[in-house]
């Protein structure tokens, strides 16, 4: 057993040897996903204290010279849900055609009759068009959200002043945002974006070990190894130990940049974040033994590694919440081991989560990477035989 022992870290040795020999190659592979993660977090980080509330970018036009529709279009402007501007016809046609911004709203002629407006009365209802590029569909309807609500209010400050004492008419109650983080860390985007950027990074550090596996099956190099009294299972479990080991250090290189930098803390448990990592680098060696396994050829494992893995991150919500994908999506992304692991990394980081409440986390990451290491394996062993026999 000592013997095995001693050449599984052997050939785990070698490919750290190799994964060292090329130092700029070396430092890229744990500068990539830093700053990958940086440029996330940068992006959507929201610093507290101030209005660091999200403006809608809009513009306006008054084709009705009214004063109820002047002031309406003021209080647009005014808002401070919006960053909007009142232009002519022309040039918002211009700059819609150039997603600058990429929504108008249009107060045509004949929107001042909602001024002389009187509840059940007959005729036409004046019409506000919103134009907006296809691209901006969702933010169309942000911008008819609050115009509704600013239209609304005018209204009801024209109809009721005479009735009111104070002449001003306001909401009848009032909205109040708080998080529920209670006894937690607090949300942090850099959390989130240094936890999805180090998946997704795994994933193809695992891809290129499994392409590295698979060249050397198709060169001489492989003749050469299972020439040598070395059993495969030991070149495997060797193999999978060198890129595991690798994918844990990167781990533990990224989150750590990101604390001294962005404030990415483990706010939970400890334990957890080292059981989610070490589960996150068996799952990238299991990621490229599978790779090795049922790639063919380099280019073409590479080509179908790529766009799998590119899914997986997308749906697993490593780029972005996944509440903004379709329902049928964020059903399909239960199934995958991305999910589940951006749900533990989330928890023991700004979640503050315990050891307990990321088990489930931490065991549904464990399975997939058994379940994809021992498919793996079995089929390279199958293949392995059938080429000995002379059939590949």
């Amino acid at each position: 057993m000592r013997r095995q022992l001693n050449m599984i870290l052997t050939l785990a040795g070698k490919d750290w040897r190799l994964f060292l020999a090329d130092k700029r190659a070396a430092l890229l592979g744990f500068a990539v996903p830093i700053v990958l993660a940086s440029a996330f977090g940068i992006i959507f980080d929201k610093p507290e204290g101030g209005d660091n509330g999200v403006r809608l970018p809009l513009l306006v036009v008054v084709e009705d010279g009214g004063p109820f529709t002047a002031g309406a279009a003021s209080e647009l402007v005014a808002s401070r849900r919006l960053d909007a501007q009142i232009v002519t016809r022309g040039e918002a046609t211009q700059r819609l055609a150039n997603r600058r911004p990429g929504v108008v709203v249009v107060f045509p002629v004949g929107f001042e009759a909602l001024a002389t407006w009187k509840p059940g009365g007959a005729g036409p209802r004046p019409t506000v068009r919103v134009l907006y590029d296809p691209l901006c569909r969702s933010e169309a309807q942000w911008a008819e959200g609050i115009v509704s609500e600013v239209v609304m209010k005018k209204l009801a400050n024209e109809k009721l002043s005479p009735l009111l004492a104070d002449r001003t008419w306001t909401m009848p109650f009032a909205v109040e945002s708080v998080e529920a983080a209670e006894g937690r860390a607090g949300f942090n985007s850099y959390s989130h974006s240094f936890s999805g950027m180090t998946l997704q990074y795994l994933l193809f550090w695992g891809m290129e070990s499994g392409l590295s596996l698979l060249r050397d099956r198709q060169r001489s190099v492989w003749l050469r190894m299972r020439s040598a009294p070395v059993p495969f299972w030991c070149v495997l479990i060797g193999k999978s130990l060198s890129t595991a080991s690798i994918a844990f250090l990167q781990v533990l290189a990224t989150f750590t940049f990101g604390y001294f930098v962005f404030g990415v803390c483990i706010g939970g448990s400890w334990i957890g974040f080292l059981l989610l990592a070490l589960g996150v680098s068996v799952l990238a060696a299991a990621t490229g033994l599978l790779v090795a396994a049922i790639g063919g050829t380099e280019a073409r494992a590479r080509s179908l590694s790529i766009l799998a893995i590119l899914g997986v991150s997308m749906l697993g919500g490593l780029w972005l919440p996944s509440f903004v994908l379709p329902g049928w999506a964020r059903d399909l992304s239960v199934t995958l081991p991305t999910t589940w692991a951006m749900r533990g990394f989330d928890g023991v980081t700004w979640q503050g989560r315990n050891f307990w409440d990321s088990l489930v986390s931490i065991s549904v990451v464990a399975g997939f990477a058994a379940l994809i290491l021992s498919l793996a394996v079995a089929r390279l062993v199958f293949s392995e035989a059938r080429r000995r026999r002379g059939y590949a």
